[in-house]
C-alpha cells in the first residue's frame, strides 16, 4: 500500500515539476519579444500581453512549486534557494503589477520607460531564478527526482 502512495505522490510530483517548467516558459518566455515590441511602439500591447499570459503564468508557476515543495516536504527556512527564488518571484509579480500594468492604459513617456525598467528587472529575476534552481546552492545534497 505504501508503494502505491509513494508512486502516486512520484506521479503528481513529475505533474506539478512539468506544469512549472510550462509556465515558466509563459512567463519568462515573452519577455524575449519585448524588446522588439516595444521599439515598434507597440506599448500597450506589451502590456497587455504581459497581464494575460505572463502574471497568471508566474500565479500557476507559484502554485506549482509549492505543491512540490509540500509533497517533498523541503523545509523552507532551510532551504535557502528555494526561499530566495520565492522572494524573486515576489518581486515579479510586484514589477509586472506596478511597473508594467500601467502602460496598458497610460502611453506616456514615464510609463514607457517604467515598463521599460520592469523589464530588464524580470529578466535579471529569471537568471538569478534559474541559477537558484539549477545549481541550487547553500546545500550539501540536491534534491533530484527519481524513480
Amino acid at each position: 500500500m505504501l508503494a502505491i502512495f509513494l508512486n502516486e505522490n512520484q506521479t503528481l510530483v513529475r505533474i506539478l515539476y512539468l506544469v512549472h517548467i510550462v509556465t515558466v516558459i509563459g512567463a519568462f518566455g515573452p519577455l524575449f519579444l519585448y524588446p522588439r515590441l516595444q521599439r515598434a511602439g507597440q506599448i500597450q500591447t506589451v502590456a497587455g500581453l504581459h497581464m494575460k499570459l505572463v502574471f497568471p503564468s508566474l500565479v500557476i508557476l507559484w502554485v506549482a512549486g509549492m505543491g512540490m515543495a509540500g509533497i517533498n516536504e523541503f523545509d523552507l527556512a532551510r532551504t535557502y534557494w528555494i526561499t530566495i527564488t520565492l522572494l524573486l518571484w515576489l518581486a515579479a509579480v510586484v514589477v509586472s503589477w506596478f511597473m508594467i500594468r500601467p502602460a496598458m492604459t497610460d502611453t506616456s513617456d514615464a510609463a514607457r520607460s517604467k515598463m521599460a525598467a520592469g523589464i530588464g528587472i524580470t529578466h535579471v529575476i529569471l537568471v538569478v531564478s534559474l541559477w537558484l534552481m539549477i545549481f541550487k546552492p547553500f546545500v550539501d545534497n540536491v534534491y533530484v527526482f527519481t524513480d
